[in-house]
């Protein structure tokens, strides 16, 4: 068939149902993309909402999630009067009888510490004084310290021990101060005022059982460490007293640091030979300075149940509820 030569009109008809087809598709498209696009955002939200934060876990039906801008110390009081010094053999290193954990939330501006008893039941490492792992049992918090070279080797102990009996949390640093600076402490704060509730007639008939008074040096050493011979003689009524000693301490403290921003490196200074820490001086002057600021959300401990050994010791095992409520408190926040 010969080809047959298309008009200009024809042209102009061909065009304008090209133009329309075009137009069609396009909206087509257009309309496609605005009823898809709903969808997919939907598609996307309802995967955002279905992501499960990371660290998140579940406790009575209430979720929570790890704070995420937090600083945890822990410090330590070691059961020896001396100076700190590295040891060769196990009776040297010392126990500590103080445990006291600090959590610091950035965020809000807030502090919490965790007091922990001496004698709670944890799992810990043996090690030679040179540091060779031997084996991992079960023993008082107070004989991590005792596994070691009375260092760092023997602070690191202590760490990861508490560390893996609040569930793997994270210390920042560390610091352990030998009892024999107990004076020391107390004359950097001026005296701290405390009031006798313990019979103390036994070692020392200056601390009157009822009386309020700010302790001597000496006074506080007793009023501190000493637990023989002392009303019940058990860990928990030292614990009491210390809790008491440490808050009026930190508020003599504090108005010592805030006349003064450079006392907390007097502080650190006066220590040194009695301390073994992993914290710099200019590390330890901001934490001080900045906890002027920070509020105090108290004190928690955890509960648990004590009895005496074969030997004679007294070994706490903690109230699992109770362990899990402190974590929860110190490291975690509710899911909203």
């Amino acid at each position: 068939m010969a080809n047959r030569h298309i008009t200009q009109s024809e042209k102009k008809r061909i065009a304008k149902r090209m133009g329309i087809a075009v137009g069609i598709f396009a909206a087509a498209i257009v309309a496609l993309v605005l009823v898809l696009r709903p969808l997919d955002s939907h598609k996307a939200e309802m995967n955002s909402s279905n992501e499960v934060p990371e660290g998140m876990i579940e406790v009575d039906g209430v979720k929570y999630v790890p704070k995420k801008n937090i600083e945890t110390y822990l410090f330590m009081g070691v059961d020896n009067m001396g100076k700190v010094e590295k040891v060769e053999d196990y009776d040297g290193a010392g126990r500590c009888d103080v445990v006291m954990l600090l959590v610091r939330d950035i965020s809000t501006g807030t502090y919490k510490t965790l007091n922990l008893n001496r004698n709670i039941l944890m799992e810990q490492d043996s090690l030679e004084p040179d540091g060779t792992y031997i084996g991992t049992s079960t023993a008082i918090l107070a004989l991590a310290h005792e596994n070691g070279d009375g260092m760092e080797i023997s602070c690191e102990n202590v760490v990861k021990t508490v560390s893996n009996f609040l569930g793997g949390q994270k210390i920042d640093g560390y610091a352990a101060v030998n009892m024999g600076a107990i004076s020391i402490i107390n004359h950097l704060a001026g005296g701290v005022t405390v009031t006798i509730e313990d019979d103390f007639s036994e070692i020392d008939t200056s601390l009157v059982q009822g009386e309020t008074i700010t302790l001597s040096d000496e006074q506080a050493v007793n009023f501190v460490h000493s637990r023989w011979y002392v009303d019940d003689q058990t860990n928990e009524s030292r614990m009491r007293r210390q809790s008491a000693y440490m808050a009026d301490l930190k508020v003599k403290l504090k108005q010592k640091c805030s006349e003064n921003n450079d006392y907390p490196f007097t502080i650190y200074d006066a220590l040194g030979e009695y301390m073994v820490t992993n914290i710099s001086s200019q590390k330890f002057s901001k934490i001080a300075l900045l906890m002027l600021e920070d509020k105090d959300e108290g004190e928690i401990t955890i509960e648990g149940t004590s009895v005496m050994n074969d030997l004679d010791y007294m070994e706490m095992t903690a109230d699992e509820d109770s362990v899990e409520a402190a974590i929860l408190e110190l490291f975690y926040k509710k899911y909203e």
